[in-house]
């Protein structure tokens, strides 16, 4: 049977922002009861584990889901300090997935160990780089799912279970690990880690010029670029003609190994803690081999890389 629990009355309130740009953050109103989902709300044969949805997808073939199937999984990311955009990841005990909701703010409404189910008739399953997602048909065909972004399919698909413990994350110490499908779209943490001094960054020049930042740090030192750090980068000299940039958000992927193995840790310019230093979590060459980092592990086309969450995942051990 639905059951009651507390959620902020304002949550339905939030708008959407630019691409990228900074989650709503303000003081909300005292919570007012909702009601959410059990397992005994649905047919006890329309259940699906995560890991079985996922089996459906055949590479470059996305479908609409026909069939009245359910999952349920918990949710294990917040977009709170900006990194996740417009989505979110759930889990069970078999796999992970990606959830193209379309809305902003999602921490307020989805709360991390929080129990969702996923009514998966009319969605679309497909891919973005090999990183299988769950939303809505994409009816320009540009891409092989869209958002879920209209208030009324998000209540239709996307139903609120009860609020538990957060997920522990699976504690990952092989090379073998990072470059398998096995944990990609779930919670770890990966142990044992080096920083590889290497980046990968793309800018532009006024002109939509591109210039390719990588084999080697080029002097970023931070997680990522805001637009004041981009413009305190341009002034150390690292970028020729520097006169011909403007200050610009940007995503940073940094490097770290494992065992030999590369592991992106990529991050958006417009995270919370984008000009980080990456030395004020501890990451100097004198911890090679004692970091661990705790998020999501993801995977674009040929490389497998990490979604931080915020700094809190960042240890010295």
């Amino acid at each position: 049977m639905k059951r009651y629990i507390f959620l902020f009355a304002a949550m339905l309130a939030l708008v959407s922002c630019e691409e990228f740009g900074p989650v709503f953050k303000d003081k909300y109103e005292d919570p007012e009861p909702y009601e959410y989902y059990t397992d005994a709300d649905f047919d006890p044969d329309s259940f699906v584990t995560i890991a079985e949805l996922k089996s459906m997808y055949e590479p470059g073939k996305p479908i609409v889901i026909e069939d009245d199937i359910v999952i349920k999984g918990q949710v294990t990311t917040s977009d709170a300090e900006g990194n996740l955009y417009r989505t979110m990841y759930i889990q069970d005990s078999t796999a992970g997935i990606e959830l193209k909701m379309g809305k902003t703010g999602l921490y307020n409404m989805y709360k991390q160990g929080q129990w969702i189910y996923v009514k998966c008739q009319g969605l679309a399953l497909g891919a973005y780089g090999r990183m299988v997602q769950l939303g809505y048909e994409d009816v320009s065909g540009k891409y092989e799912t869209s958002y879920i972004d209209v208030q009324l399919l998000i209540d239709l698909h996307i139903l609120k279970g009860k609020q538990d413990d957060p997920v522990k994350p699976i504690v990952v110490t092989s090379a073998e690990d990072i470059l398998s499908e096995k944990y990609v779209g779930m919670y770890v943490t990966v142990k044992g880690l080096e920083y590889g001094n290497e980046v990968f960054c793309i800018i532009y020049d006024k002109n939509g010029n591109s210039t390719y930042l990588s084999d080697g740090s080029h002097g970023i030192d931070s997680w990522a670029f805001s637009e004041e750090g981009f413009a305190e980068y341009l002034k150390k000299g690292y970028v020729s003609n520097p006169e011909n940039y403007e200050p610009a958000f940007y995503s940073v992927s940094q490097y770290f190994r494992l065992q030999g193995a590369d592991l992106q840790v990529r991050t958006s310019g417009y995270a919370e803690f984008a000009d980080s230093k990456l030395a004020s979590s501890g990451i100097t060459a004198v911890n090679a081999g004692r970091i661990s980092l705790t998020g999501i592990m993801t995977v674009y086309n040929d490389n497998y890389q990490f979604l931080l969450i915020d700094l809190d995942g960042v240890r010295i051990e």
